[in-house]
């Protein structure tokens, strides 16, 4: 693999970032400017975490990358996004584990696995695969899997009917996110406000949904972006729905069914619509 430090240096200005800033919790600021000067390729747990932050994938600033399980585990939460968990399952399974070389990868490998499992009901296996995660792979640079790995361990315990353990956890995954010092990409800080809000809205607990899902929203407007911005407003749209505020839910599920069929044309209307109908 060849980096290409004239490239990430001027990513990196142009995200209006000094090498201290990009640095910061992820490694020493001389490490950037050698990956800036020299093309010096750091560890790959370092280089994916300033690739998240600057919210880049790893192939734009490395050349031939030989492995291409970066490219793998894109297509996988791209298919988890989709809600498509079989064809998520069979990349996964391509996967050989053995012939990840960083903590990192592993750390990303469990936790998808970990998703996919609790999606298709294989909550032994899936709460198996979380607690790798947040054991194994604690001393892990601070990224946004052990948040996001927390909270899909709050899904798993709230699918087994444990539910003071889901809250409980729920509640944890917050304080962590709350936690400027966390390294992820907009679509994971999007994705962990989304997964953090139905939580809530399933532990009938609407207000801190409400907060959740207005988080997402606000994080994706700042950035211009339409990822799962209609599915945070469908959230929205519940949470309104169990406080009994028709107008609020009316105007949240509205926006949704425009952006949904904006984002993925008619594949979430049918739930949308079925949303809307209990206020008719």
């Amino acid at each position: 693999m060849k980096l290409r430090g004239d490239v990430l240096k001027q990513i990196r200005r142009k995200r209006g970032l000094s090498q201290t800033a990009l640095a910061e919790g992820i490694c020493t600021q001389a490490t950037i400017s050698l990956m800036e000067k020299q093309n010096r390729l750091p560890k790959m747990d370092i280089l994916t975490a300033i690739c998240e932050r600057l919210n880049i994938s790893t192939d734009r600033i490395v050349e031939n990358e030989v492995s291409g399980v970066n490219d793998t585990f894109n297509q996988v939460v791209d298919l988890l996004t989709a809600h498509e968990y079989t064809k998520a399952e069979e990349l996964l399974n391509k996967i050989k584990i053995k012939r990840l070389e960083s903590d990192f990868d592993k750390q990303r490998y469990y936790y998808l696995l970990g998703m996919v499992q609790v999606e298709n009901n294989q909550i032994d296996d899936a709460i198996f695969n979380f607690e790798l995660v947040l054991t194994q792979f604690a001393t892990t640079s601070a990224n946004i899997y052990m948040a996001m790995t927390t909270a899909g361990m709050a899904l798993a315990c709230l699918k087994r009917h444990d539910r003071e353990r889901a809250i409980r956890l729920t509640n944890r995954s917050v304080k962590l996110i709350d936690n400027k010092k966390l390294i992820g990409s907009l679509h994971q800080w999007a994705s962990i406000n989304e997964q953090i809000a139905n939580l809530y809205l399933d532990l009938d607990d609407p207000d801190s949904a409400i907060e959740m899902a207005k988080r997402g929203i606000e994080l994706c407007r700042k950035h211009d972006s339409l990822f799962l911005l209609d599915e945070l407003y469908l959230c929205l749209g519940r949470a309104y729905i169990a406080k009994d505020d028709t107008k609020q839910a009316k105007q949240a599920l509205e926006i949704a069914k425009s952006l949904s069929i904006a984002r993925r044309g008619t594949l979430m209307e049918e739930d949308i619509q079925a949303e809307l109908d209990k206020l008719n």
